[in-house]
């Protein structure tokens, strides 16, 4: 007769062994969809897009075929040139108009000069009468000269210190005169510096080597000061746009989005490149409960993707 107490014993053992394998296969399972990558949807932008606007009014004359036609361009390079003839005039005129000012400079230091000299001259003449009036006055108290001998030697020396102050007053009046020359020439510097702006201002050109966007002007249409010209990125700095699920975010089990995190980007074609997820939002859509956020696109690669380009962003195993 079969023992029932071994049976029990036996259905018993049996029955917790098979809840620790489900139990244990379920644990395996949760871990495994925990390590499971993420997939989202993205589309490419530029990091950063630094608008181009005509600094003046003006008509365009010519515009680089080059940059029209390729969508590139380098820096330095011109785009457009506005119409220059008058502003070309005002700098020539303030062009010369500074070499005027600066020959009245030069004029007026050699007027200080020439009073200098003449200051030194009559300094030395002056020196030369006072000993003469000295030695005559000692003679004169002596009796050996007479009254009209000692008036005179007076009256040469009256006018000596008289020549003399009057060397001294052009001097200084020299001296004056080209303070206000100079001051002139600055003011002239200053206007041929407008001058200059205001011709460079009709020339535009790129700030940095980039791709053009919406560069399209025509000759002989005529701009306003402030009009939008184009728009020109770095091609190699380039992010990747998405939007995750709040419950992504803040659910137990982890997503793999955070910031710093790691991702692969797909294309259509199958080419990869790889990101850094640098940017989450703050605030949800209200109806989807979606977040914006952003990945910064490693710069090797960056220069493939097409802007407003469809992808697919990948969180990678290890973002955890």
């Amino acid at each position: 007769m079969i023992n029932t107490n071994k049976i029990k014993a036996f259905l018993t053992c049996a029955a917790v062994l098979c809840l620790s394998a489900q139990t244990t296969t379920a644990q395996s399972s949760d871990e495994t969809a925990a390590l499971d990558p993420i997939l989202f949807a993205g589309t490419v932008v530029a990091r950063d897009i630094t608008g181009i606007s005509f600094e003046t009014n003006g008509c365009i004359v010519a515009v680089s075929e080059t940059a029209r036609r390729t969508g590139n361009a380098q820096a330095g390079q011109v785009l457009v040139e506005l119409d220059s003839q008058a502003a070309e005039l005002a700098y020539e005129t303030a062009n010369a108009r500074v070499a005027d000012l600066e020959a009245a400079v030069s004029e007026r230091q050699l007027a200080i000069d020439a009073a200098e000299a003449s200051v030194n001259r009559r300094t030395q003449e002056q020196a030369l009468v006072a000993k003469e009036f000295a030695r005559t006055e000692q003679i004169f108290r002596r009796g050996l000269v007479n009254e009209a001998t000692m008036e005179g030697v007076e009256s040469r020396m009256m006018n000596t210190n008289f020549a003399t102050d009057q060397a001294r007053e052009a001097l200084a009046s020299a001296i004056s005169a080209k303070a206000r020359a100079e001051i002139a020439l600055k003011i002239g510097s200053l206007e041929l510096r407008a001058q200059t702006d205001a011709l460079e201002d009709l020339t535009l050109r790129a700030p940095f080597d980039g791709v053009l966007l919406d560069f399209e002007p025509n000759v002989g249409d005529c701009v306003t000061a402030r009009a939008s010209a184009t728009q020109i990125y770095t091609p190699s700095k380039k992010s990747v746009e998405m939007y995750v699920r709040v419950n992504q975010l803040v659910g137990q089990t982890p997503s793999g989005v955070t910031i710093g995190a790691p991702v692969k980007i797909k294309r259509f074609n199958g080419d990869a490149c790889n990101g850094t997820i640098n940017w989450i939002g703050t605030q949800a859509d209200v109806e989807n409960q979606f977040i914006k956020s952003s990945i910064e696109v490693d710069e090797t690669c960056a220069g493939d993707l097409y802007l407003n380009e469809a992808v697919e962003v990948q969180t990678l195993p290890n973002a955890t």
